[in-house]
């Protein structure tokens, strides 16, 4: 699930500029079922809170990493080696959009995917409604994004609440763009 400081429909999605002229977002990541080797990382979750100055595909993200504090070491060391894009793959990409990493902290991660809400008590609180498409029914997508495909087709919405407070900084995306999406990303 991620949520942005642009009005809903993000145009990030389609290469281009954020609606304000600048990134801010939270991503959260939730592992239904995965593993690093023989490591496994299932219901683990990760959130990553940035900035960047411009166009993010741009880079020079400033981020705070928060990873979940029930992991044991061997999936601390699986965490930190896929999302800091040492794996390859989607992640990979995104860590090497990253200029500055602020802090990391492991930290208590309540996600829950069927709801789309996230918090970190006393840090974030997300949670997000879908927008809905022209059945009324069901969310607007977008497939083949700049993710995929690692990252699936992305349902599109609006933050309901999204606020973050940490390391000198706080970000308040609620009323703006969200979106979630399922992932399968493959490895070691």
């Amino acid at each position: 699930m991620n949520s942005c400081n642009c009005d809903p429909g993000c145009p990030c999605l389609y290469w281009s500029d954020p609606t304000h002229g600048h990134c801010e977002a939270i991503d959260t990541f939730h592992i239904r079922k995965g593993s690093y080797g023989k490591t496994k990382l299932d219901g683990l979750n990760v959130v990553l809170a940035s900035k960047s100055p411009g166009n993010f595909w741009k880079g020079n993200w400033k981020v705070a990493v928060y990873f979940d504090k029930r992991a044991d070491n061997d999936q601390k060391t699986a965490l930190e080696t896929l999302f800091g894009g040492k794996a390859g793959g989607p992640l990979e990409q995104i860590a090497k959009l990253i200029g500055e990493v602020v802090g990391t902290k492991w930290a208590e991660i309540k996600l829950d995917p069927a709801k789309r809400t996230a918090e970190i008590p006393g840090v974030l609180k997300f949670s997000l409604e879908p927008n809905l498409g022209g059945d009324q029914k069901t969310p607007i997508t977008v497939s083949n994004h700049p993710m995929a495909p690692g990252f699936g087709t992305m349902a599109l919405g609006k933050g309901t609440s999204s606020t973050y407070n940490d390391f000198g900084w706080s970000i308040n995306n609620t009323g703006k763009d969200a979106n979630w999406s399922s992932f399968d990303l493959k490895g070691p």
